[in-house]
C-alpha cells in the first residue's frame, strides 16, 4: 500500500557530473553538479546556483566540459562539490591533470574517465537563485579502458557514481534488470 509522504521530487540517485570551466584568466575549475542529465540527441542541461564560479565562467566563455564522476574518482568528485571555486587553485591543490578542450575553451580533468566539450546554448535564471544551462555536446572523449570494440562505453566498466539525496551518500550502477527495448515484449 502507498503511504503519503513529504511532497517532493523523488527521482532516484542522480549522476554525478564534474563541470570544467576557465575563468577570465584562463584558470580551470571545477564543481560538481547532480542536477544534469541528457536532453535530447546531442544535447545536455543542468541547474546550478547563480552564485557559482562556475556560473560565472559559463557566462564568459560560453563552454565547459562535462565529466561523469567514477567510484575510483569518488573522493575528488566530492571536494569539487564542497569547495567554492572562488578559492584560487582549487583543481592545483588536488595535482588535477588539466588538458585544454580541443574544441571548447574548456579543461579537461585527466583523472575523469570520460568527458564531454559542451557550447553553452542558453542560460536563463530559474527565478530560485538559479540557472537553467542548455548545451551541446561537440566532442567526447573516454579512457580506453572503458569502450568496447564498437565505441561504446561500457558503464560497468566506467563504474560511474550517483548522489542519493535520501540517504545522502554516492551510489554505484547495480546489476542489469533487462535489455531496454526488449523486455517488456513479454507483455505483450
Amino acid at each position: 500500500m502507498l503511504k503519503e509522504i513529504k511532497t517532493r521530487p523523488v527521482m532516484g540517485p542522480q549522476p554525478v557530473f564534474v563541470v570544467g570551466t576557465y575563468d577570465a584568466d584562463g584558470t580551470p575549475d571545477a564543481m560538481t553538479v547532480s542536477w544534469a542529465g541528457q536532453n535530447w540527441m546531442e544535447m545536455v542541461e543542468m541547474n546550478i546556483s547563480a552564485d557559482h564560479k562556475t556560473t560565472e565562467n559559463m557566462r564568459l566563455q560560453k563552454a565547459f566540459t562535462l565529466h561523469l564522476a567514477n567510484k575510483e574518482r569518488v573522493e575528488l568528485a566530492d571536494y569539487l562539490g564542497i569547495v567554492s571555486g572562488k578559492e584560487k587553485g582549487k583543481i592545483n591543490h588536488v595535482n588535477a591533470t588539466i588538458v585544454k578542450g580541443r574544441i571548447v575553451n574548456a579543461p579537461i580533468i585527466e583523472e575523469f574517465l570520460l568527458a564531454m566539450e559542451c557550447n553553452v546554448i542558453s542560460m536563463e535564471d530559474n527565478g530560485r537563485g538559479g540557472v537553467y544551462v542548455v548545451a551541446q555536446v561537440v566532442r567526447t572523449v573516454a579512457d580506453d579502458t572503458i569502450i568496447d570494440t564498437d565505441g561504446k562505453i561500457m558503464y560497468s566498466r566506467l563504474n560511474p557514481i550517483m548522489a542519493d539525496f535520501e540517504t545522502d551518500e554516492y551510489l554505484t550502477i547495480g546489476k542489469t534488470a533487462g535489455k531496454v527495448y526488449s523486455i517488456g515484449k513479454n507483455l505483450k
